[in-house]
């Protein structure tokens, strides 16, 4: 995780957008890391602090009038009432929920948040090449949160689902209805009753990016928004310096409890960091610590060592599903894959740090071409 507005979201769509817009690890952790850097006396930071989707949350700006509180919930509100999958009446629960191939599930997307997700994950489950693959939710039940279930999973059990996982068009599939080029309604297909999705590999980073596009609609252009260790930063803090962005070395300790030491600070402006993995949540397998993640492509818990995925983008939600595709790709097809994006994608300014366990007993690291650029020394 990581501590202290997505372009492709096309929230300007529909009409409720803009009242949204208006009103409102153990693997790698990143906080904010505020040492070095006398903020100007004439310049006072506004905090908003709190809990949210299981997680907690920072917003920190100045330069612009302060924003309600309300404006924030609502846009915490909004993505948990379409995504959530632990709020009952969530519309997510609701697509799950739905059993017809013979028939479509309607809905009114009211703030073009299903338009844009779908569109983004789309693009980004076809460049990870599946890796990337909300479908792989009944895997995640089945395994349990934490892989809790695990000593309970037979293959019988992981086949079954298999044939039910992947992001395609013969199993789900979402399109707008509009009339006389007017929004109208949102339709979801299943011809297969039994796929369901889960969008917490890219609804956290979509929620910082709405956050921050709400700040710039507010007219905050310096500011650092946090979600559950999901960062996006605009401009500069308040002393003129980048957001600087503190990254935890791995340290397990005898009495179980964790120590905090720092691999590496990074500064940030304009951009996202997020990471995917958690190298303090592990189990271990053949004297190699292995993270949580299922693979979509056999339906298991991805059998390597990669224990922590650091992504920076230009948008925290790009960030959030890269680090997510990672993660099941592993160290060495995961870093082929950031290095194609990267050159597919040279304007999203992507770059990866990744934390392994070799089976060495020692921690590996691996970086990107120009992660060294972000480094303060």
């Amino acid at each position: 995780m990581i501590l202290e507005a997505n372009p492709n979201f096309k929230t300007d769509q529909h009409p409720v957008a803009s009242v949204l817009r208006g009103v409102g690890v153990l693997g790698l952790i990143a906080l904010l890391f505020s040492a070095c850097g006398t903020p100007s006396p004439a310049v006072t930071d506004t905090v908003h602090l709190g809990e949210t989707q299981g997680t907690t949350y920072m917003v920190k700006y100045h330069g612009a009038d302060s924003i309600p509180q309300a404006a924030i919930d609502s846009v915490f509100e909004a993505v948990d009432v379409e995504f959530n999958l632990w709020r009952p009446a969530s519309r997510i629960n609701a697509i799950n929920a739905f059993d017809r191939s013979d028939s479509l599930f309607q809905f009114v997307d009211g703030t073009g948040l299903w338009s844009s997700i779908w569109a983004q994950t789309l693009d980004l489950h076809a460049a990870s090449q599946g890796a990337f693959d909300p479908t792989v939710q009944p895997l995640v039940e089945l395994w349990g949160f934490g892989l809790s279930k695990r000593s309970e999973v037979t293959d019988e059990d992981v086949q079954a689902l298999m044939p039910h996982v992947g992001l395609s068009f013969e199993r789900i599939d979402l399109n707008e209805v509009t009339e006389a080029k007017q929004y109208r309604f949102t339709t979801v297909r299943k011809r297969d009753p039994q796929t369901r999705i889960d969008f917490n590999g890219i609804a956290q980073g979509m929620t910082v990016d709405l956050l921050a596009e709400l700040l710039q609609s507010r007219g905050a252009s310096d500011f650092m928004v946090e979600v559950g260790g999901e960062v996006r930063c605009g401009g500069k803090r308040s002393d003129g310096n980048p957001w600087r962005i503190a990254i935890d070395r791995p340290i397990e300790s005898e009495d179980g409890l964790d120590q905090r030491e720092l691999q590496a600070i990074v500064g940030i402006t304009d951009a996202a960091i997020c990471t995917s993995g958690n190298y303090r949540k592990f189990y271990e397998e053949d004297g190699v610590k292995r993270s949580h993640t299922i693979s979509p492509f056999n339906g298991y818990p991805v059998q390597h060592g990669l224990l922590s995925a650091t992504v920076h983008a230009v948008n925290a939600s790009t960030a959030d599903a890269l680090a997510t595709a990672c993660m099941v790709w592993g160290p060495e097809e995961g870093q082929r894959f950031i290095e194609t994006y990267r050159e597919a994608n040279p304007f999203e300014r992507v770059e990866a740090y990744f934390i392994c366990d070799g089976g060495t007993g020692e921690w590996e690291t691996w970086q990107s071409a120009g992660w060294d650029d972000l480094v303060i020394r």
